[in-house]
């Protein structure tokens, strides 16, 4: 993102709760006005992201940093929240005063028209598969129209400039990820495991063992590998559906690959959900509700 800031031109990269050194490009929000009604724009970071924060900078409350934002006179408040799933939804039955947040972070399907807290919600889209539009109404102060419009290689063509700086990225990405997880491993002593209810399928196969041996056939066994042969097996934007347990989706799982190698590929908790406390008492209920929502997550038309 700081690299984005020498093509931003005339635009702005916003967010309301960054601080520290001060970087050129970096605005908390933008004041849009149209036929009179002011828009405000902001986004805000979850504060368990600071882990990853370089240059100096600190992420501040996110809720104290949106209330100071919302006291700037405005008709319409959207807000883009970099947080999990779970903790935007967590952080929006805090907050008040958002009457559109965009989810920026998630993938997946959005749940048509919903609401928390007087805020409607709208799911960011990745790799720019769809478009979202949106009507407003500040008389009811609703939506009259939403819905995203979907833009697909057979209709619009690559524009090979694009193509190239993601390319670009790409190879960068890669090489950053490396050098991470290269010095995570030097600091990660490998006889100390990281805490996580996520035991990993070594531990169900004792008991589990025809199931183990059906799911040994499966994709989902070599989800880790086909990352590796495409040379995305430190892409942070895929290793969340190619793992078990992911942090980026919302579970205490996997991390990293230095620090939670035995849940590489999609093993049976990503499903059945973490089984420490079912090792520990194996008669007493366990197993998530399986449906279409869990295999959404990351089984799309364009992923697949």
């Amino acid at each position: 993102m700081l690299a984005l800031k020498d093509y931003t031109d005339q635009s702005a990269i916003i967010c309301g709760n960054l601080k520290g050194a001060l970087i050129p490009g970096f605005r908390t929000h933008k004041i849009i006005e149209i036929d009179g009604k002011k828009i405000l724009i902001t986004s805000i970071i979850d504060k368990k992201l600071e882990r990853k924060a370089i240059h100096g900078l600190k992420v501040e409350d996110p809720l104290s940093s949106l209330n100071q934002l919302l006291k700037i006179p405005h008709d319409l408040a959207i807000a883009v929240l970099h947080f999990s799933d779970k903790r935007a939804r967590h952080f929006l039955r805090t907050a008040s005063g958002i009457d559109i947040a965009i989810l920026g972070t998630q993938r997946g399907v959005l749940r048509k028209n919903e609401v928390i807290n007087n805020c409607m919600i709208i799911k960011n889209n990745n790799h720019g598969k769809t478009i979202g539009y949106l009507d407003w109404d500040f008389a009811t102060a609703k939506a009259t129209d939403n819905k995203l419009l979907s833009i697909n290689k057979e209709t619009y063509s690559a524009d090979k400039k694009i193509v190239e700086l993601v390319d670009q990225h790409e190879a960068w990405l890669r090489q950053h990820y490396i050098k991470i997880e290269n010095s995570k491993s030097e600091k990660t002593d490998p006889a100390v495991a990281t805490e996580t209810p996520y035991v990993g399928n070594t531990k169900c196969v004792s008991c589990h063992s025809e199931i183990t041996t059906s799911w040994k056939k499966t994709r989902h066994a070599s989800a880790y590998a086909t990352l590796q042969k495409k040379c995305k097996d430190f892409c942070p934007d895929c290793l969340p559906c190619h793992s078990t347990g992911s942090e980026e989706h919302g579970k205490k799982g996997f991390s990293s690959p230095s620090k939670t190698p035995h849940l590489f590929n999609v093993q049976c908790e990503e499903c059945h959900g973490p089984a420490r406390d079912h090792i520990k008492n194996p008669e007493g209920p366990y197993k998530n509700t399986i449906n279409a929502g869990i295999c959404i997550n990351c089984h799309t038309t364009n992923t697949d």
